[in-house]
């Protein structure tokens, strides 16, 4: 409940607020000329003032109070007490706060030197306006204590009473009233998010259908694409593994050639050594032989009878010495001869031997490659086609995944709608005690019927406001005023709605007197029946006449600004 308003600046006369019906009128002075009007005497500016205060934003149309330093003071009721808040319009990060009574405990921890941060204010005024959890405040998308208030303190005239303003969000729409009427609203936040993915699902699979999206494609599209792949990938490994060089790009051949020369030509060296061999070895025998056969000449003279001098016995003597010497030292060449033959075949031998398993290597290696070049591209044909048929698999694992997702969705969403139905069939009794509620407002008010229904969609609750003759500015406007009154009067029991309601001039525009009067009249005895407190500007004339006189009336009027008065209600032009 509002207590007090006042400003900084003098010309500013704070405005007392009460309990029950208060009514800030913009009136003719007794002096006023055809020039001065009752219009633009500052009434939407005081609740712009107050919004701010109540951590809203700066309206660009105050920033000349601004640059002159001005500080608005709005005093209220909270939790049990009584709360003193002062914002600089300069520099309005931190607000000045005092409390009294039970207020003082609750808020003393969240200040700081008798100074609050903006987000610690909403904090405070979400907990104790509407109890809204600080918690609830932080879901993204989720609820604002700012737009709980815009449905309390109505600047704006929306043609539809569930918004505070026209380009309202749908779901912020109903996550809001859904708060406001004690229902689930997380239900509809998480069946938005729901709704939001199945949306971006549809978007991307129309953009892939359209190739908007080169990279996600129908998985029937994808999987043929790379089994189409898959078997040129086959035939390429075919290919390659039975692939032989025809060409001999590191000269195997010419190695072969030289190999085979140099076999051939130890060939021969063997034969001639061994040949020589066989010819020593006779030699050595013809050696032994002739050795063994020769007699001595003097035996061969003694059996012819003739007597040999004793001269002639040495000399032949020597003579067979000698021989013997030279025969021996033959046989000795001999043997050396064929034991250097034996070694040069051994060694011939085992040359011939690696040789032959040199060339039997090269000539391996030639019957197995192939040309590297031409190897190469094959092998690097069948890389890039097994690249593409990774790249589809990562498509494809896309394509299903979105599938998956898709179904994932649905079914959350069929849950979630299942169990919003089932607590909306436990609310009924309430809901339809508040849609009674409204229609008899808007039955005193224009003799018609009216109904708030609610029901589930994929969104979550859609709540709907029917009411005959709408369309008719007048009519739409009190059936706001029917909506926010019925707020206030079920609020006030579910304590999701603060105690006071506050309606711009706006709200009247367009009414006809009789519905006009009626409306403060259910304002008035409302508040005055539940303890509540009831806020409105509105012109002199505007008031039906019969209503001027009555003592309630009179008793609610908190501030008269006349039209002649200069700045009108906050005493400055600017």
């Amino acid at each position: 409940m509002f207590i007090r308003l006042s400003a900084n600046h003098e010309e500013f006369k704070p405005i007392k607020f009460q309990p029950g019906f208060n009514a800030v009128i913009a009136d003719r002075a007794h002096d006023s000329t055809d020039q001065d009007s009752r219009n633009a005497r500052g009434k939407s500016t005081m609740l712009m003032l107050m919004n701010y205060v109540l951590a809203g934003n700066l309206h660009h149309s105050l920033r000349p109070l601004a640059d002159d330093g001005w500080e608005i003071t709005l005093t209220l009721e909270m939790f049990g007490g009584t709360v003193t808040a002062t914002r600089s319009l300069a520099s309005g990060r931190r607000l000045s706060i005092s409390a009294e009574g039970p207020a003082r405990d609750v808020i003393g921890p969240w200040l700081s030197e008798g100074q609050i941060t903006i987000d610690s204010w909403k904090e405070l005024l979400g907990l104790s306006l509407f109890r809204l959890e600080p918690v609830e405040q932080e879901v993204t998308g989720g609820l604002s204590v700012r737009t709980l208030l815009s449905y309390v303190i109505r600047t704006d005239t929306p043609k539809n009473p569930l918004k505070v303003i026209a380009q309202q969000s749908a779901t912020s729409s109903r996550e809001h009233v859904a708060f406001l009427l004690g229902l689930d609203w997380e239900v509809i936040h998480e069946l938005a998010a729901v709704k939001k993915g199945l949306d971006q699902l549809k978007a991307i699979t129309a953009a892939s259908k359209e190739g908007l999206v080169a990279t996600l494609r129908p998985e029937d599209e994808l999987v043929l694409e790379r089994a189409a792949l898959k078997n040129e990938a086959d035939e390429w490994r075919q290919r390659i593994s039975g692939f032989r060089i025809l060409e001999d790009p590191n000269s195997l051949v010419a190695r072969a050639d030289e190999l085979t020369a140099q076999i051939g030509r130890l060939r021969d060296q063997a034969v001639v050594n061994r040949r020589m061999r066989e010819l020593y070895i006779s030699s050595l025998s013809e050696t032994q032989d002739t050795d063994a056969d020769s007699l001595p000449v003097e035996e061969l003279f003694s059996a012819a009878g003739a007597i040999l001098a004793d001269g002639f016995r040495r000399q032949a003597s020597q003579v067979r010495e000698f021989h013997a010497a030279l025969l021996a030292n033959r046989r000795s060449f001999l043997r050396g001869e064929i034991e250097a033959l034996d070694e040069r075949i051994a060694a011939h031998a085992g040359e011939l031997s690696r040789l032959d398993e040199q060339r039997d290597g090269v000539l391996r290696t030639l019957d197995a490659g192939g040309a590297l070049d031409e190897l190469n591209e094959m092998r690097a044909e069948l890389s890039d086609i097994e690249a593409r048929m990774a790249a589809l698999d990562l498509q494809i694992g896309q394509a299903r995944e979105v599938v998956t997702r898709r179904e994932e969705l649905k079914l959350e969403q069929s849950t979630k709608r299942n169990e919003a139905t089932r607590y909306l069939t436990t609310s009924r009794e309430k809901l339809d005690r508040i849609s009674d509620r409204f229609s008899q407002k808007m039955r005193e008010l224009y003799g018609k019927d009216a109904a708030l229904t609610v029901s589930v969609d994929d969104v979550g609750y859609k709540f709907a406001i029917r009411a005959s003759g709408s369309g008719s500015s007048g009519v739409d406007r009190m059936t706001l005023f029917c909506f926010d009154l019925t707020m206030l009067e079920e609020g006030i029991t579910t304590a999701h709605h603060p105690d006071f309601l506050v309606h711009d001039s706006s709200v009247f525009d367009g009414v006809d007197p009789r519905q006009r009067a009626g409306a403060l009249h259910f304002a008035q005895a409302m508040v005055e029946s539940t303890g509540g407190q009831y806020i409105c500007t509105i012109n002199s004339n505007d008031v039906p006449d019969e209503m001027l006189d009555e003592e309630w009336f009179k008793a609610g009027v908190v501030r008269t600004v006349l039209d002649t008065e200069v700045g009108g209600l906050i005493g400055r032009e600017f």
